[in-house]
């Protein structure tokens, strides 16, 4: 039996917001921490007492143990601005399914959008454009953010070359508030500009989160017969044998992904790779969990 949130289900139900609790039911998360130190019940770490700390978190049994003065730190909960930026440029049209790479990004994007509502943080929204300014919805929390996110989220349609990149790039001015970066894209452009964009926000000190979207049919090459290839961004058509060039496609895409990968880890950005044949709530809870133990690889 289909899984509720199978994207075979997904794509019937009417409405976004519908596809989002869909994909959310089940799924459950905890407060999220900051790297400052404050008040709080969550133990961070223990250090040495400096004149002026607070005299309440001096740690006494440990202190019984030893020939210092120790201090107990807490990790301080604060609230989280998240801003979400899809890509819509016309690649994202792709689709082997009845679903394109768009459709399900928009599940993706519309889905946190309501894990971040549940736990009331501040979201927003970005939808870069290759013809005029981004659609932007500025960062606030509450039933209403959602509901405008969602229609937002709905309205996109895939269109324009914009370069991947260029698509971040065109985003930075809005961020006015360092918090988390959420950039959903299928990835498909030059690895070392996507790179170099990315340390342009995280050079404004901001968080980074890369979640690449693609189509099986674009990891597997599963074409077996004579096909015309038409680019969804330009005017190009390649007839060919995909027999003969699956080889070297795959070669390519994947040393394109290792690259990508690779630059983005190094900018300590995380990194994740959704296919639109997944069971989204599988994908999401698989994609928090690997966030998760990173954060806390990286004592965070």
């Amino acid at each position: 039996m289909p899984r509720a949130s199978a994207p075979e289900r997904l794509v019937r139900l009417p409405r976004l917001e519908l596809r989002a609790r869909t994909a959310v039911e089940g799924l459950a998360g905890g407060q999220h921490q900051s790297r400052r130190r404050g008040p709080s019940t969550h133990f961070a770490e223990h250090r040495e007492y400096v004149p002026g700390d607070d005299l309440r978190h001096l740690d006494w049994k440990l202190m019984a143990r030893s020939d210092r003065n120790i201090l107990r730190q807490y990790e301080a909960e604060t609230d989280l601005t998240v801003t979400f930026l899809l890509d819509s440029s016309a690649s994202m049209q792709y689709g082997s399914l009845p679903w394109n790479k768009l459709d399900y990004a928009t599940w993706i994007a519309a889905s946190l959008v309501h894990l971040l509502f549940l736990k009331n943080d501040k979201f927003a929204v970005g939808i870069p454009s290759a013809v005029e300014t981004p659609q932007w919805l500025p960062p606030k929390n509450g039933a209403r953010q959602q509901s405008q996110a969602w229609e937002l989220l709905e309205q996109a349609q895939p269109q324009g070359s914009l370069n991947p990149a260029d698509s971040l790039r065109a985003c930075l001015p809005y961020l006015s508030r360092r918090g988390l970066v959420v950039w959903i894209s299928d990835c498909l452009g030059d690895a070392q500009e996507m790179v170099q964009a990315a340390s342009e926000i995280r050079g404004a000190g901001h968080d980074l989160i890369v979640l690449r979207v693609l189509d099986p049919a674009e990891v597997d090459f599963p074409f077996d017969r004579n096909t015309k290839f038409e680019s969804l961004e330009s005017s190009e058509i390649l007839r060919a044998d995909p027999r003969a060039l699956k080889e070297a496609y795959l070669k390519e895409f994947n040393q394109h992904a290792a690259q990508l990968r690779q630059g983005l880890r190094a900018l300590q950005a995380d990194f994740d790779r959704f296919t639109t044949d997944a069971p989204l709530d599988v994908a999401l809870v698989q994609f928090l969990a690997r966030r998760d133990a990173q954060r806390k690889r990286r004592g965070l």
